[in-house]
């Protein structure tokens, strides 16, 4: 083999090899963000049946929240509760992070770590449904380890 076909036979090489790691970082990211998206989901409807629960019309606005807080970052949902309050008219509110790290396939594997931040707001057994919107993640987050590489939102952004 020539030394021309050579160097151009690893150059073809390197192109193959490098191209698969491409999108990788697009996988990962798209794994972790629908990691995210689906734990979040999941903290609404746990959130919405703990708060249809007659018993919680019983208890007081604190323990209400308390359940809310405990639906949205159960052990399942890995989820860090950021801040919460009860209004005047029982309307309960509590911010939740979910962060996940995803990971890419291909030659160059690439890990992507990334964050979605929420707010799941109901009323305890008048209105069983949960709502849930995006909302700025609190700074205090990125003090812990692992900060993330992306702000993700929980419904998709079309572009």
């Amino acid at each position: 083999m020539t030394p021309a076909r050579k160097f151009i036979l690893a150059g073809v090489t390197l192109m193959c090899l490098t191209s698969c790691g491409l999108d990788s970082e697009g996988q990962a990211t798209k794994a972790a963000t629908d990691a995210v998206r689906s734990r979040a989901a999941l903290a609404q409807d746990t959130a919405s049946a703990v708060l249809a629960d007659p018993k919680r019309a019983t208890q007081t606005p604190e323990q209400q929240l308390t359940a809310l807080a405990t639906a949205a970052s159960a052990a399942d949902r890995h989820g860090v509760v950021f801040g919460q309050r009860t209004g005047q008219d029982g309307h309960l509110e509590v911010d939740v992070a979910y962060d996940e790290a995803g990971h890419g396939g291909g030659y160059i594997a690439a890990e992507v770590h990334v964050r979605l931040c929420v707010r799941l707001s109901g009323v305890a057994d008048k209105d069983p449904h949960v709502d849930i919107v995006d909302i700025a993640c609190d700074p205090a987050l990125d003090q812990r380890p692992n900060r993330p590489d992306q702000i993700v939102t929980f419904a998709p952004v079309n572009r």
